[in-house]
């Protein structure tokens, strides 16, 4: 495992970069910190390099052995430079650069493992946290993947991947995708639209779930655009009986997808 004491190392310079999207979007590559973040990154994705303080070292134990078994590049660190590399006031003392799954469309199977599983389309999603955590979600419910529309936070944000808790490399992501695209593919591959909305819509709790469904969540001011509103074969809106005039779009995708889920499992009941 090779040493590095200092900030202007390449190698540090390089990755600490990765907290700019320009650089992300040019290298292919992100950076995961944590430990189970770290954890995740190498067994379900493709670690290039892992930067680790000595006490972070001695808590990963094989899993270092691991990485460098997948091809990993090791990289010890002081202190220092791991706060040269994180985003956070606090560094967690492990870091790695993962690159980016090029996954489109095309590469998606659905039917696989579930017949039914949904897909999410996310519509102008802003908030780092907001997108961390209905990955999570997604992952947590079985979703067969994420789809966010063009005007979404960057997937691969280190605010976004932190939020994600590994989730991120559990389940395909595809991003930058145009609202006709994502549409027309979900027309093709049988999944009925449902966006979520106020005015004209169903309760979530009577609405017909059966089948595929790509469940369109929307931008936390705006909510889903009136043409994809339009488009959908179905809207729905969480009743709130308090006092409260919205709520959380990550909280509404919990509360659908597991509503989904329930329904996938065990009918209306």
């Amino acid at each position: 495992m090779e040493s590095i004491t200092s900030v202007n190392n390449p190698q540090v310079k390089a990755a600490a970069n990765l907290k700019n999207k320009k650089f992300r979007a040019e290298t292919g590559t992100f950076v995961a910190e944590g430990l189970r973040a770290v954890r995740e990154a190498i067994a379900y994705g493709r670690v290039e390099s892992l930067f680790v303080t000595d006490d972070e070292a001695e808590r990963l134990g094989d899993w270092l052995d691991k990485a460098v078994s997948r091809g990993a590049r090791l990289y010890r660190v002081d202190g220092k430079v791991m706060a040269r590399l994180s985003d956070t006031k606090t560094p967690q003392g492990v870091l790695a650069v993962a690159a980016m799954p090029r996954t489109g469309l095309a590469d998606l199977r659905p039917g696989l493992p579930d017949p039914d599983a949904p897909v999410v389309v996310l519509d102008r999603i802003q908030d780092p946290g907001n997108l961390g955590t209905i990955i999570r979600t997604a992952d947590a419910a079985g979703v067969l993947a994420v789809l966010l529309l063009e005007g979404c936070v960057d997937a691969y944000s280190p605010k976004v991947v932190r939020a994600t808790m590994g989730s991120l490399f559990h389940l395909p992501l595809v991003q930058h995708l145009a609202a006709e695209e994502v549409l027309s593919w979900c027309s093709r591959q049988g999944f009925r639209t449902v966006a979520t909305c106020l005015e004209g819509a169903s309760d979530l709790y009577r609405a017909d779930l059966s089948g595929k469904q790509a469940f369109l969540l929307g931008n936390e001011a705006n909510g889903v655009t009136p043409a994809l509103q339009q488009a959908a074969a179905e809207r729905v809106y969480i009743p709130m009986p308090g006092k409260a005039e919205s709520m959380n779009v990550a909280m509404a995708a919990g509360i659908i997808l597991f509503e989904a889920l329930r329904r996938r499992r065990y009918g209306r009941m």
